[in-house]
């Protein structure tokens, strides 16, 4: 009799354990809402800040928040995209790697019936169609556009005609916000021909890849060779700027130009080192948790979301400077 009351104890306590997992017949009403998070990676400050803002919204909200890091591969993402839908969260929200590699992930959750939410990075396939819900991202075209403008501008005003030499140190090939802003870039410099983009590598969207990418144009490209360097993250910038430094190649100081908005990018723009920085702010915990409770409540939600993006010019120092002293007197890590 011992052992069965004993028996009968563990299968209490066991019950009470896993009782805040979802059941798969459970109304959102039974308990509270699950929300599951496929991070892409957790390589740099963006993300860092990214993951951060994501698990204090959830607090905020009240919601159970089960979470996965990919750490920059895409098998393992649709690993650990298999692995949390396993667990019948209400809500699945991922940020992908990569915008093809990526598209299982909508059959997957339509299998399983969990609603699907795709942030900061587009996948290959149409929101709002079965559980893919929502898709909340920046304009990396609209920054694309922005970096090539401000590359005629400079190109123009340094030989008295839109002419000149790139070097494009690249986040990753496949990422969506890579392959948007190449869109973009491409979309305005169709119209300038005379404006080349000598050399394009791969940096994965970190300080090192960009330091290393920039040392292999130096040596490659002389003095005189590279006219402008444009980046797609702030950390290969901060990289691309070091070994400038390092190589004494200050003739392309103020030709750097990039997007991403982290601080320490925004204070080489008031620095005079950096010509435009745009920003893709990391914060998409409010949007994506709302728009997941949301869908739970059976409310319609937009299938595409918008967010805005901030542009920082070293010809308009004080208001990056304006912008860096509100961050700092709030406290932000981004």
């Amino acid at each position: 009799m011992k052992k069965i009351a004993h028996l009968a104890a563990v299968l209490v306590l066991l019950t009470g354990f896993f009782g805040c997992t979802k059941r798969p017949d459970a109304s959102p009403g039974d308990q509270t809402i699950t929300v599951a998070y496929s991070q892409a990676e957790l390589i740099n400050e963006w993300r860092v800040s990214n993951q951060k803002e994501m698990e204090e919204k959830a607090r905020s909200y009240g919601v159970r928040f089960i979470t996965a890091n990919a750490g920059q591969d895409t098998s393992k993402q649709l690993a650990d995209i298999q692995n949390l839908l396993a667990q019948h969260p209400d809500v699945l929200i991922v940020s992908p790697l990569e915008s093809a590699a990526l598209v299982p992930v909508v059959d997957m959750c339509n299998e399983a019936q969990v609603p699907l939410i795709i942030i900061d990075r587009t996948i290959d396939a149409e929101p709002g169609v079965g559980m893919y819900k929502s898709e909340i991202v920046q304009s990396h075209e609209e920054s694309g556009r922005l970096l090539a403008e401000k590359t005629i501008e400079l190109l123009t005003a340094k030989y008295g005609e839109a002419r000149g030499n790139v070097v494009h140190i690249q986040g990753q090939a496949g990422a969506s916000p890579v392959i948007d802003a190449n869109r973009g870039w491409d979309a305005v410099m169709q119209g300038y021909p005379n404006i080349k983009t000598i050399a394009t590598e791969d940096a994965g969207f970190t300080k090192e890849g960009g330091l290393r990418v920039m040392e292999n144009f130096l040596q490659s490209y002389p003095k005189g060779q590279i006219d402008i360097v444009r980046t797609d993250y702030s950390d290969m910038t901060l990289g691309a700027l070091e070994a400038i430094e390092n190589a004494s190649r200050d003739e392309l100081k103020g030709y750097l130009v990039g997007e991403g908005g982290y601080y320490k990018a925004i204070q080489e723009v008031v620095n005079g080192n950096f010509a435009r920085e745009t920003q893709t702010p990391p914060y998409f915990g409010d949007a994506a948790i709302s728009t997941a409770i949301k869908i739970v409540k059976g409310e319609a939600v937009p299938a595409r979301q918008p967010l805005s993006i901030k542009v920082f010019d070293s010809d308009k120092q004080d208001e990056a400077k304006t912008y860096l002293d509100e961050i700092t007197a709030a406290g932000s890590p981004f």
